[in-house]
């Protein structure tokens, strides 16, 4: 996932493949070891004992991640080309800018150069605000002198601007806002009595054949709202990282402010870096750059989780450790929880005894997850606070490796896309992309299907619905989709992707019949106007005009349960694909990035 932070240095699997097969395989082979669990014992000990003459931070280029002048002055440069007349990409110039920002020393000139351009491209962009605020980071960056005039027409060019506009606006809300406050998503039925965000209707069970799983006591619609779950962590994309805050993820790209301990996390405001540095950034500043690069985000979401953790046991490591040992994991059941009266202790437990998959590893895979969370936990004690806490009781020390352990396994397993509209210009359409990834304590019970019957629609305020996309009976089962899916995958693909990511072999219904691809079920037989009508309703939601998605909603909806047993049919499978556009139209957030590409050539 990690592709905006990639270097020329081979990733953590990569040296840890070349290691198996030259090195670990060999001494492993003729261990004797009779479950799972001895065979995690008996891999820590060998591969730390391997790892502590290895020399991986070399191979990884592992390094303390400091603030670069000369690094900031290269990308705002590169800033600087992107903002010239003859190219005029400003959105990627901010970019730029912004990643120069982070790597600048704290008052240096470097920084309030940046800053000064950033207010150039706001004001080109008729952002007068924005241009005003960076003009005044910029000044409190130093901003050098010998430029102070061009900055101080800037600002008069903004104000001017900004007392123009402002006699035009009307006051009060906009339209929009009323628009969307009508839109707020709610349960079709009624919520349990201490789960408000769960409707009465669900139920968690457990056997043999699918382990924890959550069924429905009654018929469940297409369209139905079921389930809408809060993450308990969430880490954003890093291709966003110098676009939306770190914190709140807000799409702030011209405004954002950089975390003073590392190069990456940026920041909307004072007190959006400030939470995030007591609730989480303390315990990953100085290493997140680091996992990123070599792993993309599961350690960092595993880390995250685990400073969450911490702070909320109050930054006391010996208190969560004394609760985790008192913990009856057995007992834990998130939909018996009293989530009104819930803390984050309680949350954090529902996460805690999420799936690892731990016994369905195989022997490589077992094997490098104990070799890469020997490796971030040597450099968490390395490099962060809890480094000094955990010097004084290996105790701690060893609880410390045993979460991390633990929530690289339940990250690789529950993490899951937290997703926004977002314009693509060359096929002129909006649609659904990641924005960021977490862990829900709730949804990460359900199981997966190829063909799915509900549906994860993140809300704009970061909170996720499940809605029913196909009916459901009265005790059946609700499946959930890992991102892949028989319409847009094949079954080798999906059944190759499930088995090294969550380590099982997948046996729904798409795969039992070897469902096709949406561009590989047979159009023969369907009439030309109903293919025509389809094919209309997918033109008019490209303009992702909301009316259109109320209209369309109700026809997709009828189409969905009318024709239900004929799944997977082309018509029955377009109509669900648009179907679920409507949702996605309606209730999730919309980038606002692409209103300003009218201001810059192609």
């Amino acid at each position: 996932m990690s592709r905006a932070l990639k270097e020329p240095d081979c990733d953590v699997k990569q040296l840890f493949d070349s290691l198996w097969d030259e090195e670990i395989a060999y001494g492993l082979a003729n261990a004797s070891m009779s479950n799972q669990q001895a065979k995690s014992v008996f891999f820590t000990r060998e591969i730390r004992h391997y790892l502590r003459d290895f020399p991986y931070r070399e191979l990884l280029a592992l390094h303390s991640d400091v603030k670069n002048n000369a690094k900031a002055d290269e990308l705002r440069n590169l800033g600087n080309y992107m903002f010239h007349p003859r190219v005029k990409r400003y959105i990627e110039a901010v970019k730029y800018y912004n990643e120069s920002i982070t790597y600048s020393e704290k008052g240096s000139e470097q920084r309030a150069l940046a800053y000064g351009n950033r207010s150039l491209i706001c004001l080109e962009l008729r952002q007068y605000e924005d241009c005003l605020k960076n003009i005044r980071l910029a000044r409190d960056s130093n901003y050098p002198e010998r430029l102070a005039e061009k900055l101080k027409k800037r600002e008069k060019d903004a104000k001017l601007a900004l007392e123009k506009a402002s006699k035009k606006v009307p006051k009060g809300p906009s339209r929009r806002t009323h628009e969307q406050a009508e839109r707020q998503l709610k349960l079709s039925y009624g919520a349990h009595e201490n789960m408000p965000q769960v409707a009465k209707c669900l139920q968690l069970q457990r056997n043999d054949q699918f382990g924890r799983h959550v069924v429905t006591n009654h018929r469940l619609n297409v369209g139905d709202v079921v389930m809408i779950d809060k993450p308990f962590v969430t880490v954003l994309d890093d291709l966003l990282r110098y676009v939306r805050c770190a914190y709140c993820y807000e799409e702030k790209i011209f405004t954002l402010i950089p975390c003073e301990g590392c190069t990456l996390a940026m920041y909307c405001s004072e007190q959006c870096l400030s939470k995030a540095y007591q609730q989480y950034h303390r315990y990953e500043c100085a290493i997140i750059r680091d996992m990123w690069r070599i792993s993309g985000d599961v350690p960092v979401v595993a880390i995250r989780a685990i400073a969450l953790a911490v702070a909320a046991f109050d930054h006391d490591v010996q208190a969560l450790k004394e609760h985790l040992n008192g913990l009856n994991e057995a007992g834990i059941n998130a939909f018996s929880m009293d989530w009104k009266a819930a803390t984050p202790k309680d949350i954090y437990d529902a996460v805690y005894v999420l799936t690892t998959n731990q016994q369905l590893r195989r022997r490589k895979d077992l094997a490098f997850t104990i070799f890469f969370a020997t490796i971030v936990h040597q450099l968490v004690l390395e490099r962060t606070e809890l480094g000094s806490i955990c010097a004084v009781d290996t105790n701690t020390t060893k609880l410390l490796f045993d979460l991390i352990l633990r929530h690289l396994q339940i990250a690789k397993c529950n993490r899951q896309w937290l997703c926004f509209m977002d314009y693509k210009m060359e096929q002129s359409l909006n649609d659904s992309e990641g924005y960021a990834t977490g862990c829900f304590p709730l949804i990460g019970m359900m199981n997966h299907s190829c063909a799915p019957n509900v549906k994860r629609i993140t809300l704009r305020d970061g909170r996720c619905a499940i809605v029913v996309i196909r009916p459901i009976a009265g005790g059946g089962q609700l499946f959930d989709n890992y991102e892949r899916h028989h319409l847009k995958n094949d079954l080798e693909d999906r059944q190759t992707v499930l088995l090294n990511m969550f380590n099982f072999r997948c046996g729904c219904e798409a795969c039992m019949n070897d469902y096709p691809t949406l561009e590989e079920l047979p159009h023969r037989g369907i009439p030309f106007e109903n293919m025509l009508h389809g094919y209309m309703i997918h033109k008019e939601l490209e303009s992702h005009d909301v009316k259109k998605a109320i209209k369309y909603m109700s026809v997709l909806g009828a189409c969905l349960k009318k024709k239900a047993n004929k799944y997977p049919e082309f018509e029955l499978c377009h109509s669900q694909v648009q179907f679920e556009r409507c949702f996605l139209i309606l209730y999730s957030y919309t980038s606002k990035l692409p209103k300003f590409w009218k201001y810059c050539n192609p």
